[in-house]
Protein backbone atom coordinates (compact mmCIF):
# COMPACT_ATOMS: atom_id res chain seq x y z
CA UNK A 1 0.00 0.00 0.00
CA UNK A 2 3.20 2.14 0.11
CA UNK A 3 3.13 2.72 -3.29
CA UNK A 4 -0.26 3.52 -3.72
CA UNK A 5 -0.54 5.75 -0.92
CA UNK A 6 2.72 7.45 -1.17
CA UNK A 7 4.57 7.49 -4.39
CA UNK A 8 1.29 7.11 -6.47
CA UNK A 9 0.36 10.55 -6.46
CA UNK A 10 3.50 11.62 -6.78
CA UNK A 11 4.50 9.51 -9.72
CA UNK A 12 1.17 10.54 -11.29
CA UNK A 13 1.64 14.10 -10.56
CA UNK A 14 4.93 13.67 -12.86
CA UNK A 15 2.57 12.14 -15.77
CA UNK A 16 4.16 8.75 -15.46
CA UNK A 17 1.25 5.93 -16.01
CA UNK A 18 3.77 2.98 -15.32
CA UNK A 19 6.16 2.13 -13.13
CA UNK A 20 8.27 -1.13 -13.71
CA UNK A 21 10.83 -3.07 -11.57
CA UNK A 22 12.80 -6.26 -12.30
CA UNK A 23 14.34 -8.79 -9.78
CA UNK A 24 16.04 -11.43 -10.03
CA UNK A 25 14.01 -14.90 -9.79
CA UNK A 26 16.19 -16.10 -7.23
CA UNK A 27 15.98 -13.63 -4.78
CA UNK A 28 13.61 -14.04 -2.80
CA UNK A 29 13.72 -10.92 -0.19
CA UNK A 30 13.40 -8.76 -3.51
CA UNK A 31 10.23 -10.37 -5.02
CA UNK A 32 8.44 -10.28 -0.96
CA UNK A 33 9.49 -6.76 -0.87
CA UNK A 34 8.18 -6.13 -4.69
CA UNK A 35 4.54 -7.81 -3.60
CA UNK A 36 4.77 -5.94 -0.16
CA UNK A 37 4.69 -2.49 -2.08
CA UNK A 38 1.93 -3.59 -4.13
CA UNK A 39 3.58 -4.05 -7.08
CA UNK A 40 1.85 -6.67 -10.20
CA UNK A 41 3.53 -9.44 -11.01
CA UNK A 42 3.70 -9.25 -15.07
CA UNK A 43 5.80 -12.08 -16.28
CA UNK A 44 9.13 -13.82 -16.18
CA UNK A 45 11.97 -13.11 -18.05
CA UNK A 46 13.71 -15.94 -19.06
CA UNK A 47 17.74 -15.27 -19.75
CA UNK A 48 17.40 -11.76 -19.20
CA UNK A 49 20.65 -11.51 -16.74
CA UNK A 50 24.09 -10.61 -17.38
CA UNK A 51 24.94 -14.57 -16.98
CA UNK A 52 21.63 -15.89 -18.08
CA UNK A 53 19.70 -15.72 -14.71
CA UNK A 54 15.78 -15.30 -14.92
CA UNK A 55 14.29 -11.74 -13.47
CA UNK A 56 10.82 -11.31 -12.83
CA UNK A 57 8.76 -7.89 -14.20
CA UNK A 58 6.70 -6.23 -12.15
CA UNK A 59 4.58 -2.91 -11.98
CA UNK A 60 2.27 -0.50 -10.90
CA UNK A 61 -0.06 0.98 -12.91
CA UNK A 62 -2.15 4.38 -12.97
CA UNK A 63 -5.15 1.91 -13.71
CA UNK A 64 -4.23 0.67 -10.21
CA UNK A 65 -4.18 4.01 -8.65
CA UNK A 66 -7.81 4.17 -7.95
CA UNK A 67 -7.86 7.49 -6.24
CA UNK A 68 -5.57 9.52 -8.82
CA UNK A 69 -7.19 11.43 -11.16
CA UNK A 70 -6.47 10.95 -14.95
CA UNK A 71 -5.99 13.63 -16.92
CA UNK A 72 -6.71 13.61 -20.76
CA UNK A 73 -4.75 11.50 -22.46
CA UNK A 74 -2.17 13.23 -24.95
CA UNK A 75 -0.83 11.00 -27.99
CA UNK A 76 2.60 10.59 -26.52
CA UNK A 77 1.03 9.36 -22.95
CA UNK A 78 -1.29 7.07 -25.04
CA UNK A 79 1.65 5.44 -26.54
CA UNK A 80 4.04 5.02 -23.45
CA UNK A 81 1.20 3.27 -22.15
CA UNK A 82 1.48 0.60 -24.58
CA UNK A 83 5.65 0.22 -24.00
CA UNK A 84 7.39 -3.16 -22.64
CA UNK A 85 4.72 -5.72 -21.80
CA UNK A 86 7.52 -8.23 -21.64
CA UNK A 87 8.60 -7.62 -25.02
CA UNK A 88 11.74 -5.59 -24.46
CA UNK A 89 14.18 -8.75 -25.06
CA UNK A 90 17.33 -8.24 -24.06
CA UNK A 91 17.71 -4.65 -24.67
CA UNK A 92 17.85 -2.07 -22.25
CA UNK A 93 19.98 -0.17 -19.51
CA UNK A 94 22.16 -2.89 -19.47
CA UNK A 95 22.81 -3.67 -23.29
CA UNK A 96 26.05 -2.73 -24.55
CA UNK A 97 27.57 -2.46 -28.02
CA UNK A 98 29.83 -5.26 -28.90
CA UNK A 99 33.67 -4.81 -28.87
Amino acid sequence: EFFHAVLGPQVAARGAWRVEARALAANELALRWLARLGATERCRLPGYGRNGEDFILYDWTRESWNHVPLPKTTRLEATATDTDHCRQGRAGARSRAPG
